[in-house]
């Protein structure tokens, strides 16, 4: 059902106008939600710099890097399919708050254990498996949030804006976490994560619109999991543009967790620091993709604009690759996420107009469920590296991704007809 046009503006001023680019941000509850994120988004790039160098500090392997992804990401595989259901069945907000609540819980554990000098490698893992789980559970809630919230022609500019919290904080965040580390320990970045969730979850508490119930809750969980299947298996674009997200969940994503770390400390040689201001440089190219896309109203034939942003991905994880230079490697990252970023926006918004409100919980589950594959991607990335060295490691993931995704354009056109 569409939302009426005044939908969210209760407490903003006559007159206040915001751009085309921001207009989702008209809307409270949305802006809240969008607060949160920011917060949010924040921690989790500090820790996208942190978690990696406290492995390799206490490893030295690139593979045990692999290893400690691979576990951050197994819960959402595991529980994908059931967050889903329960963001349709249960109060999103609520859902979104608990989730919150533990991963907060998870930074000031970390915290404690490195200032104490307590930490142990199973300590990393241990906590990584739980905050993945949390992070399992807020996504579906998050996003299945976003079309009441807004009105249904503002779905993909709040997609793009939600996306583009994210990437803001991949910039300042990664860029932060890479200043923090030149003066405090690893500890400390954990440390100010667990103060920024305080923020964080009171922004979340003041979302209000949101729907209590959607599904009935005299069914059973098993029922409405099998439900959403069979909603699923009917409807082919939906398959199609999940198993799309899986390409770039599987074989693209693990390059910023495994390989952006070795390279600055192996090829380039600029350290710890240097790796969160590679992060930052692909958050920066992601900023840049989201608010494009958050500008556009329209955008004709959009599976084969999807399918092209992944092949311009794979091309540019390519040129990293091969590349000894920093500035080289600045260009490749800003390319790269800037292709994730709006790749992700796209696909998020096609599955959110494809489906009808009840299902969308249980549909970006099946995103979740994709994101739980990049613990295969990141074991076979630290592998690879190990195996092969950093750079030609990544040149094979590269080449698979292209390698992947160009046959599909020939032989599923109605992926490529999707407008």
């Amino acid at each position: 059902m569409d939302l009426p046009d005044n939908i969210g503006t209760r407490n903003f001023s006559e007159g206040i106008k915001i751009s085309g680019t921001f207009r989702a941000l008209r809307y409270p509850d949305f802006r809240n939600m969008w607060l949160g994120q920011l917060g949010h988004a924040a921690t989790m790039w500090m820790e996208q710099v942190v978690r990696p160098l406290l492995i390799l500090e206490l490893t030295g392997s690139p593979l045990q890097v692999g290893f400690v992804v691979a576990v951050r990401m197994i819960p959402q595989f595991l529980f994908g399919l059931l967050a889903g259901v329960v963001a349709d069945r249960y109060n999103k907000r609520r859902v979104l708050m608990l989730s919150q609540s533990i991963t907060m819980i998870m930074h000031l554990t970390l915290a404690i254990l490195i200032l104490t000098g307590s930490i142990v490698v199973w300590h990393v893992f241990v906590t990584a498996f739980i905050s993945g789980g949390s992070m399992a559970f807020n996504q579906p809630a998050r996003q299945s949030m976003i079309p009441r919230l807004v009105p249904s022609d503002t779905i993909l500019n709040a997609v793009a804006l939600n996306t583009s919290a994210m990437n803001t904080m991949r910039v300042l965040g990664a860029g932060l976490a890479g200043v923090l580390l030149i003066f405090f320990d690893y500890g400390h970045v954990y440390l100010l994560n667990a103060i920024i969730f305080i923020f964080v979850i009171w922004m979340t508490a003041k979302i209000a619109l949101v729907e209590e119930t959607v599904v009935d809750n005299k069914t059973s969980i098993l029922h409405d999991l099998m439900e959403g299947f069979r909603y699923m298996a009917a409807n082919r674009r939906v398959l199609y543009l999940v198993g799309m997200a899986l390409i770039l969940f599987v074989v693209g994503q693990p390059y910023q967790q495994v390989y952006v770390p070795l390279l600055a400390l192996s090829v380039l040689h600029i350290g710890p620091s240097g790796a969160g201001w590679m992060l930052a440089l692909t958050g920066l190219g992601a900023l840049i993709g989201s608010l494009t896309m958050a500008s556009i109203r329209q955008l004709p034939r959009r599976g084969l604009i999807l399918m092209s942003f992944l092949i311009i991905f794979g091309l540019a994880l390519l040129l990293l690759s091969q590349s000894r230079w920093f500035l080289l490697s600045a260009i490749a990252l800003i390319i790269a996420g800037g292709m994730t970023t709006t790749y992700h926006s796209l696909n998020i918004s096609l599955l959110l107009e494809q489906s009808p409100q009840n299902f969308h919980g249980r549909v970006l589950s099946l995103m979740s469920l994709d994101r739980g594959f990049v613990s295969v991607g990141a074991v076979m990335a630290g592998g690879l590296a190990e195996a092969l060295g950093p750079q030609f490691g990544l040149a094979v993931i590269a080449l698979t991704c292209i390698g992947i995704t160009v046959p599909l354009f020939f032989f599923i056109p109605a992926l490529r007809e999707i407008t």
